[in-house]
């Protein structure tokens, strides 16, 4: 495979990543978040506390490596 074709599929790659840390990020941390809930006996107090810091922590890691990017290309430019 033609080197050019490679790095163009892991940048594609890497670009669609996020939306698989936004979702499976606050999946895992939801189901684990019911599983404490379920074993305390509580509302859904965990479930919702982890989904959300979940978001939130994949929403800044996103935006962070965005602007890392942007920085990145804007060196770059003469």
């Amino acid at each position: 495979m033609d080197q050019s074709l490679q790095s163009e599929l892991t940048q594609s790659v890497t670009r669609s990543s996020g939306s698989f840390e936004l979702v499976l990020g606050a999946s895992i941390f939801g189901l684990l978040g019911f599983l404490i809930d379920r074993a305390l006996g509580l509302v859904p107090l965990f479930t919702i506390a982890f989904a959300v810091a979940a978001l939130i922590g994949a929403t800044a890691s996103i935006y962070y490596r965005y602007r890392a990017a942007m920085a990145e290309l804007a060196e770059q430019r003469p």
